[in-house]
């Protein structure tokens, strides 16, 4: 049967290329392979994949090798032929008259057809011949089109949309706070501003909850929707459990022994990098007066098994949220609790100035190392991962975080990190 599959990445994600796997044979032979990550964002179109299916499993088979499991949204299409005929015996013949109508068939994920034909005749000597028409009609359902939430975070620009009832809006977004709008599913067009699904429902809340992820041997994959409407992929192991936020409900695993458990309301933060405190209350059996424990740190890199004492407190900087490692005991056992941030929300000007970006208006949202104000030495970032640096030019930038009620004109290089703050600019 012929499925339209559209897989949406995070920006900054590195999955892919795909092999596509049906739950008929319990997702043992892909039907699709090497499927470019391209290719599923803008809407892959496959004509083999097995009848009956109603999971199919996207397996990244690159440097990212976790997979999500999608259910098929099925369209059935109905087709319906009926006939009559009566005939009788004369000396004089009508020519036949034959009518067919029917409209136009789409293509959907699934089609079921039933005919059904009754004839019926009749003969007397009568001098007169009739014959009814033939009509073929066929009908298909239309394709079912969400009302989603969607939320504008940055740039500049109007943004396009039809609402739910079907009429075209628009609004014109210059930065600043977020602004969020109910549209139809795919009808958004907003050229340079930056636009997030964040739920696929309208006027539905979605409650945010915690969720623990452990299993008792081996490793397994688990997959969700975060808070903001995201895919979410993790890995957990023995060692390695799994913490994350996710909109309730959604989080899955087909890996035997993975033991999925809400912890309640997940309160913030929900992402982020933040002073984390590990306060071990047991050491290791295997090492007196220590503990290990597991986090990510602020740039990506993973640190397992870290040795700390089992007496007092040990505070690092870690990430919080996401698709990470999140902080937890590898070995001893403890409470984890949350800080101040060690990343802070902030905005800069787009564009440089050699001397003073005092007056230059700050539209980019973006994230700055450190805690207080931004010092030189800090790094500019354009995601809370702190995976991408903002690429200065070694000129002077406006930038300002959101804690502060200061702004400065700062030097930044091609590597996002501040080498010097020229001026304190008027508030």
């Amino acid at each position: 049967m012929t499925t339209l599959i559209t897989l949406v990445i995070p920006p900054g994600g590195d999955a892919g290329p795909f092999n596509l796997y049906s739950n008929t044979d319990g997702y043992t032979t892909p039907f699709a392979t090497g499927i470019s990550a391209a290719a599923l964002t803008a809407g892959y179109t496959s004509t083999v994949v097995p009848n009956g299916t109603t999971i199919i499993r996207v397996l990244s088979t690159g440097v990212c090798t976790n997979y999500i499991d999608i259910t098929i949204n099925l369209i059935t299409t109905t087709t319906t032929t009926s006939s009559s005929s009566t005939t009788t015996t004369s000396t004089t013949a009508v020519p036949t008259t034959t009518t067919t109508s029917s409209s136009s068939t789409s293509t959907s994920t699934s089609t079921s057809t039933s005919t059904s034909t009754s004839t019926s005749t009749s003969t007397s000597t009568s001098t007169s011949t009739s014959t009814s028409s033939t009509t073929t009609s066929t009908t298909t359902e239309p394709p079912l089109v969400l009302c989603a939430t969607y939320e504008a975070t940055a740039g500049l620009g109007f943004i396009n949309w039809t609402d739910c009832d079907g009429n075209p809006a628009t609004y014109e977004y210059a930065g600043g706070p977020a602004y969020t709008f109910c549209a139809l599913e795919d009808s958004v067009s907003a050229p340079g501003v930056t636009i997030n699904l964040i739920n696929t429902r309208c006027g539905e809340p979605v409650a945010c909850i915690s969720y623990s992820v452990t299993i008792s041997t081996g490793i397994g994959n688990v997959s969700w929707t975060d808070c903001n409407g995201d895919p979410g992929f993790g890995e957990v192991t023995v060692s390695e459990p799994l913490a994350f936020c996710a909109q309730e409900d959604t989080p899955t695993s087909s890996t035997p022994g993975v033991n999925i458990t809400p912890d309640g309301p997940c309160e913030p933060p929900l992402e982020g990098c933040y002073t984390i405190t590990f306060n071990p209350d047991s050491e290791c059996s295997t090492s007196i007066s220590n503990v290990l424990v597991s986090y990510t740190e602020c740039n990506g890199d993973q640190v397992i098994n870290e040795i700390i004492p089992a007496v007092g407190n040990t505070s690092v900087c870690a990430l919080i949220g996401g698709t990470g490692l999140q902080p937890a005991y590898a070995c001893g056992t403890g409470t984890i609790s949350f800080g101040a941030p060690c990343i802070q929300l902030g905005l800069i000007s787009p564009t440089s100035d050699s001397e003073d970006a005092c007056p230059l208006p700050m539209t980019i949202t973006c994230w700055i190392s450190g805690t207080g104000e931004p010092n030189t030495g800090d790094v500019v970032y354009t995601n809370v991962g702190m995976t991408t640096v903002f690429p200065g030019d070694g000129n002077f930038y406006h930038l300002t975080i959101q804690s502060s009620t200061l702004t400065f004109s700062a030097q930044v290089d091609s590597n996002g990190v501040i080498q010097g703050l020229a001026a304190i600019c008027a508030p």
